[in-house]
């Protein structure tokens, strides 16, 4: 391959008309810097930019016996990785927009199932609590239920709030070992 000064496009183009395989790479090679540029800034993806340039250039091999009819080479390849760009962003959109989109049949398992599930946590959280200390309960209650902080918990309760602090950690603590013991239970059977 030459040098930039020795490169002559309509010679190239030529060549490259006839099916001349060298000359192809050395074309690519010229100008697939900028074409991958271009690529980039239209897709904001490598991966897609790379995959483009090697279309358009699979595009620019298939219509080679076109090159000689050209005004300006670039202009052409420059179209053409334009068009290969918009056509990638409207189907990535169109795929996004489809995974996006659920059938209703699908809509409708998915809530019932997700439901389902809502409840099953509630009867199990709901037993974790029950299970609790009458102290450790009341200040579950206040704090994560009703949403008081442990100060104001303190207040109602006539406690300190590291009163407050220690019994909700018990709490917590146990409420997270019933539902791993049971969560255990449930996928063994």
């Amino acid at each position: 391959m030459g040098s930039t000064k020795d490169y002559n496009e309509q010679a190239l183009l030529s060549m490259v008309a006839s099916g001349n395989e060298l000359a192809f790479l050395q074309l690519f090679n010229h100008h697939k810097a900028k074409v991958y540029s271009v690529l980039l800034a239209l897709t904001r993806s490598q991966v897609s930019a790379e995959e483009l340039l090697q279309d358009v250039f699979i595009i620019i091999w298939k219509r080679r016996e076109h090159l000689l009819q050209l005004d300006c080479f670039e202009s052409y390849l420059f179209i053409i990785a334009r068009n290969k760009s918009y056509k990638a962003l409207k189907k990535t959109a169109i795929e996004k927009k489809k995974a996006a989109t659920f059938r209703p049949e699908e809509l409708h398992h998915n809530d019932a199932m997700e439901s389902i599930l809502v409840s099953e946590y509630q009867q199990l959280l709901h037993k974790a609590v029950n299970r609790l200390s009458p102290q450790q309960k009341q200040v579950y209650q206040l704090v994560k239920i009703e949403g008081l902080s442990r100060e104001q918990s303190a207040h109602v309760m006539h406690i300190h709030p590291e009163t407050v602090k220690a019994h909700l950690a018990k709490a917590l603590k146990s409420i997270r070992a019933y539902c791993k013991a049971s969560f255990k239970v449930f996928l063994i059977c």
